[in-house]
């Protein structure tokens, strides 16, 4: 509970509809901008004790566009806010970074502050993008420092020591730049392996087709838009005849032969707003959007034409497909599963009647 208050103001500006790597860092800004106010204030006020007005004018500058950078992310309703908030926050810290090496800060302590940088450049930007900024940085700051007679420094440092600060600042900046190389590789390979993992798990692995699961998520989509737009919907159960003595008889490599044979013919004979998928074992669902009873029939028998005209040949011997066809249309009468069930005794119609014909749920 203590930590409520604390976990709302890192989220602010988080969204549902963002990925979340972009949540993730959204998060990190909020994380980043509230350090920094609380850091940059105390710091300033700090300096204007010791009579330093430059610099704690120059901190107390810093955290007003850290807190503003906040609140930008914090109202922001779209990813355009965000980046407006990361370049503010980068801006702000490269700006008070080249302040520091310039007068040198408290004690000359200033230049060692820059590397807090590189990882937040490239965190806040991304490889390719944070690489850009640190190199212009690192120009910037390696021209402060060696311009002849140290004209653009307010403050003076041995040379071994501005040498040795840029190598280390380039350093800093290469093993930043490989982490988040590394960092955005691997989160791309996991998003890729999810999406992958997700592909399989809504796909026939045999047939390439969606499966029940992965048709149940379409059919969604499509009872919205059939119950927006009140144009027609049907559905068409298939399946294959005498698929059993197909295993029986030439085993169930060849039988699978027979399945994807069956598959290619529905995929290729069905218009490209159609959807089919492998409903279970031998057994097809195809779902045709503004097609009414009348209409599914005629493009069911048009597949059931082109599946019994079909051959293949299995152990050195021509056999022929034939499937059965059960279809139903969904209207404000009949839901998507009243729809399903209808169709299903439809086409167990077809299969009574003798196999290799259409059936519509209308005439049961």
């Amino acid at each position: 509970m203590l930590f409520s208050p604390f976990n709302k103001l890192l989220n602010r500006g988080c969204r549902s509809n963002y990925d979340e790597e972009t949540n993730r860092r959204i998060v990190v800004i909020n994380l980043f901008a509230l350090v920094g106010i609380i850091l940059t204030f105390i710091l300033g006020i700090t300096a204007l004790l010791g009579n330093d007005l430059s610099l704690g004018i120059s901190l107390l500058a810093a955290s007003s566009f850290f807190f503003l950078a906040s609140q930008i992310q914090a109202s922001s309703r779209n990813r355009f806010g965000h980046l407006i908030a990361v370049y503010l926050l980068t801006g702000c810290l490269m700006g008070l970074e080249t302040y520091l090496i310039i007068t040198g800060g408290y004690a000359n302590t200033g230049p060692l502050w820059i590397y807090l940088l590189p990882p937040v450049a490239m965190f806040f930007g991304g490889f390719s993008r944070g690489l850009v900024v640190m190199g212009g940085f690192t120009l910037l700051i390696a021209i402060i420092l060696f311009f002849p007679h140290d004209a653009l420094l307010l403050t003076e440092y041995s040379h071994p020591f501005k040498t040795r600060l840029l190598y280390s600042f380039v350093t800093v900046t290469f093993l930043s730049a490989f982490y988040e190389y590394s960092r955005q590789r691997t989160y791309q390979t996991v998003r890729d392996l999810s999406a992958e993992f997700e592909r399989q798990a809504l796909h026939d692995t045999l047939t390439k087709l969606p499966n029940r699961r992965g048709m149940r998520q379409l059919m969604e989509q499509e009872i919205k838009r059939h119950q927006r737009n009140k144009l027609p919907l049907s559905v068409v159960l298939t399946d294959i005849d005498n698929f059993k003595k197909v295993n029986d008889t030439y085993g169930h490599g060849n039988g699978d032969i027979i399945l994807k044979r069956t598959a290619d013919i529905l995929r290729q004979n069905i218009r490209r707003q159609d959807l089919v998928c492998r409903w279970g074992g031998e057994e097809f669902l195809i779902v045709l959007p503004e097609t009414n009873e009348t209409n599914a029939a005629t493009l069911a028998e048009k597949i059931r034409k082109t599946l019994a005209d079909s051959e293949i040949w299995l152990d050195e011997r021509k056999i022929g497909i034939t499937a059965s066809f059960g279809i139903c249309e969904i209207n404000e009468d009949v839901s998507v599963d009243r729809a399903l069930t209808l169709a299903d005794k439809a086409l167990y119609q077809a299969k009574h009647q003798g196999r290799n014909r259409v059936v519509l749920s209308h005439d049961n």
